[in-house]
């Protein structure tokens, strides 16, 4: 605080906010994992990098909304609900930006851009149930963590972009741009 000039009773006291919870951190996530990871500034990067995976990945797909219009229902079930409820009301707008730098396998920089995709809706409950019965069938040759690896990304993959405008990619013949 004090590189940016921050006094202490400008974020002091400082008190969660609960509006979610999860199974195996509660309902302050960041505040427990950052204890348990002994974290003890901005400055642990590392470690608050790991504290974000497990929050972020666990909040998404164990989380339980405990506040608002959706209380009780689970946070992927919630969020684009959420989403669709603050575009549709004005209070949002659709912004995307990468977390880090974008770089190309042949190590030149990217730049990100929006556009139109297609884009595959694995979370669809019917394609869901029949992949996650196949998959119960799957036979991953005596490497269990294969087989939990399709489980734990069905757990969590929603949507995905299966075709490009430009560059490498698939073009769907049905889209005329």
């Amino acid at each position: 605080r004090e590189k940016f000039n921050i006094k202490d009773e400008m974020v002091l006291p400082f008190e969660v906010v609960p509006v979610l919870t999860i199974p195996e951190f509660g309902e302050a996530a960041a505040e427990k994992v950052c204890a348990q990871l002994k974290i003890q500034s901005q400055n642990d990067k590392v470690k608050l990098e790991q504290a974000k995976k497990l929050t972020y990945l666990k909040g998404f797909t164990d989380g339980v909304m405990i506040v608002g219009k959706y209380s009780g229902q689970k946070v992927q079930d919630a969020k684009p609900l959420i989403k669709k409820d603050l575009l549709d009301s004005g209070e949002a707008l659709v912004y995307f930006e990468p977390e880090k730098q974008v770089m190309s396998r042949s190590g030149d920089e990217c730049v990100v851009a929006l556009t139109d995709q297609w884009y595959l809706t694995y979370g669809e409950e019917e394609w869901l149930a029949k992949t996650s019965k196949a998959l119960e069938q799957l036979d991953t040759f005596k490497m269990p963590e294969v087989k939990n690896g399709f489980a734990h990304t069905l757990g969590w993959m929603r949507q995905w972009a299966c075709s490009r405008s430009f560059g490498l990619g698939t073009l769907l013949p049905w889209d005329e741009e």
